[in-house]
Order: structure tokens, then C-alpha cells, then sequence
């Protein structure tokens, strides 16, 4: 991996998520973590009229992006990434679905109306040519053209099937129709998982082609995604089982490597579904905002150790992930810490000790 000009030790972080990926260690786990600015962000200031303008403007986010890597100081295992993004919700739009944007994040306008409808997902190809997807496209295109060996760029925020048809339904729509018609919406997501591996691989040949790495929150020099499934909070373990795990699978089967998105204490009934994908790598476990700190959910983190899988540790101060480490030991463990640190050197200082442990 060749040196970028906003980390130039990216190699030594490469090595050391390839390791992690195996559950190893080369000198210290995998450690993302921040500072407190250092320098000031000198990206344009928005004069858009609107949100939705705001979102779409490809020459605007580009530039905001390279300005604030160009003020970050990258430290451990952070490393600069342009991330394309118009909002979880970008692979329903393949479907039909328009967004609303705020002003951090963007949902779906459903278009299933009733049950019946499902039908025309049943057999709907993704459409690639829609404003969205091809304004997503714009900006990864336009940041690998200015990216100068100065930063990556990666694969937007993908959600699978199931999502999709919370997002084209609204979640409560799709809970009624598995239990009035689940047969028929078992076909609409087998359907659109497919749709969702067609949409990772035309965003990782983008990245591909311009002799790019796999990168999200990691790193893996080949395809790797973070599979996942917040709709699965809303069903019974059965229904996870039956009709969530085959869409997965299909989901999962063109990966190298993946980390699991576990998200909220309501996908704990899920957590040994999940455990046993073929081929999973990590776990990332997501308790959400009020169930923390992480050592209480030191067994969820030990489980998954247990069934021979990588973790990345959310944390939210420097004290909290010199707990887990200890806990958890060093080898599979990537520890990212939410929570800036005051300076460089306090940075520093704490990864010598995470080093030492």
C-alpha cells in the first residue's frame, strides 16, 4: 500500500487491520481515535438554498471533504477517506423511492402502498440511472480525480434487503404484510438482495479501478462491506431466521471479508443468527445511546470472541477502551474511541500503552 500524503504510515495501519481481520496482532490492536482540532477547516460555506441542494451539489461535498481531511490530524489508525454519501437510504432509491434530506441525514418517501405491490419489487432490476445513485456516483468519481495520493475513497452506506422494504413500506407496513403475505415478500427480498450486491459492486469497481483498497470504518486490500439489518429489531427470531438469513447470504457471497452491523439491544435475540453466517470476519456491536458504557456488554463482545470472530469496540473516552483491552485482550480487538482527545501527545501517550498491554 503506498503512502498517502494525509497518513503517510497507512501501510503499518493496513498491516495491522489485515491482522485483525485473523483475530492478530503485528505490535498493537487496530486503534481509531481523534484529537481536538488542530487546524482550522477552510471548506466552502454553503449558500444553498435548500437541503436537498445542499446534498446533491457533487462540486461542494467533494470540496468540503478534501478541506476537512486536509484540518485533520490523523493519529493511531484513523486514516483520510472520502466517503460518498446521500443517506442510509440510497439503495432504495434503485427502487423508486425519492429522499427527503436534513440536516445530517436523509430518509425514503415509501412507494408500496399495499401488499400487492410487492409484487412489482418481486421482479424490479435496480435502476441504476436514477438522480441519486448517478450524483453518488459523480462524487466518487470527481474525488478519485482530485485525490492525488492524498486520501482514499470508499464505498457509500449500503443498507440490504430487508431494509430496502422497510424503506419502501415504512417499517410497520412490512411488519403487517410478513404476516398477511410473507411468501410474497420473501420473493421482493431475495429480489433486492441481489439488487444490493449489484449496487456494492459497481461502487467497489469505482474504487477498483483507480487502484483503491476496501475502505469504510477499515481497511482490506479486496471487496469487504458491513452486512447488516435494523428491520430484523422488529421480527421474531423464526422470521430472522427463515426469511432475514438467505438474504444475507446473497448479500455477504461477494465479499472477501465483512463485519457485521449488530444494531440495538432489540437485535440481541439475533446475536448467535449472526454468529453463524459462513464466512462472517468481525462484529461490530452498536448498544446505542443509554445502554452503554461497553464492559456491560462485556458477554455480547466475549461471545463473539468465542465464535472465533474479530470485534471492533465502541468506546467513549481512552479509560473506557483500556477497560475492554484488558477484558478482551489485544488479538481481534479494534478499539474506536469516540471521544477526542485534548492533544496530540495525550494521543500518543495512550497508544504506547495500548501497545504495552
Amino acid at each position: 500500500m503506498n503512502p498517502l500524503e494525509f497518513k503517510p504510515d497507512f501501510e503499518l495501519t493496513a498491516r495491522r487491520f489485515e491482522a485483525w481481520w485473523h483475530g492478530e496482532i503485528i505490535d498493537r490492536p487496530p486503534v481509531t481515535l481523534s484529537v481536538k482540532p488542530q487546524r482550522p477547516d477552510c471548506g466552502p460555506v454553503s449558500q444553498h438554498a435548500t437541503q436537498w441542494e445542499r446534498w446533491l451539489d457533487v462540486e461542494f461535498v467533494v470540496d468540503s471533504a478534501i478541506a476537512a481531511m486536509e484540518a485533520t490530524t490523523y493519529l493511531g489508525d484513523a486514516f483520510p477517506v472520502f466517503w460518498p454519501n446521500i443517506g442510509p437510504e440510497i439503495t432504495a432509491t434503485l427502487y423508486g423511492c425519492e429522499l427527503e434530506f436534513g440536516e445530517t441525514t436523509a430518509w425514503s418517501k415509501p412507494v408500496i402502498k399495499e401488499p400487492g405491490d410487492w409484487q412489482r419489487i418481486a421482479s424490479a432490476q435496480p435502476d441504476f440511472s436514477n438522480r441519486y445513485w448517478q450524483t453518488l456516483e459523480a462524487m466518487a468519481k470527481l474525488a478519485i480525480e482530485r485525490c492525488a495520493g492524498r486520501y482514499l475513497v470508499g464505498v457509500t452506506d449500503l443498507h440490504g434487503a430487508y431494509d430496502i422494504l422497510a424503506a419502501l413500506r415504512g417499517p410497520m407496513g412490512l411488519c403487517t404484510d410478513l404476516l398477511d403475505c410473507p411468501d410474497l415478500v420473501d420473493r421482493a427480498a431475495r429480489n433486492v438482495a441481489h439488487g444490493f450486491a449489484a449496487a456494492f459492486a459497481r461502487n467497489w469497481a469505482l474504487v477498483r479501478a483507480a487502484g483503491m483498497p476496501s475502505v469504510y470504518w477499515c481497511y482490506h486490500d479486496g471487496p469487504a462491506y458491513f452486512p447488516s439489518c435494523d428491520f430484523w429489531c422488529m421480527v421474531s427470531p423464526a422470521i430472522a431466521r427463515d426469511l432475514v438469513y438467505p438474504t444475507l447470504l446473497t448479500e455477504m457471497a461477494p465479499l472477501e471479508r465483512s463485519m457485521f452491523h449488530l444494531d440495538g439491544i432489540q437485535a440481541l435475540p439475533h446475536l448467535d443468527l449472526t454468529l453463524s453466517l459462513p464466512g462472517l470476519n468481525a462484529l461490530q456491536w452498536v448498544y446505542g445511546a443509554g445502554y452503554g458504557p461497553a464492559p456491560r456488554w462485556l458477554d455480547v463482545y466475549r461471545r463473539a470472541r468465542a465464535a472465533g470472530k474479530s470485534l471492533e469496540v465502541m468506546v467513549s473516552t481512552a479509560a473506557e477502551a483500556l477497560t475492554m483491552l484488558r477484558e478482551l485482550g489485544p488479538a481481534g480487538v479494534w478499539l474506536n474511541i469516540f471521544q477526542p482527545l485534548d492533544s496530540v501527545g495525550e494521543a500518543e501517550a495512550f497508544l504506547r500503552e495500548v501497545a504495552r498491554r
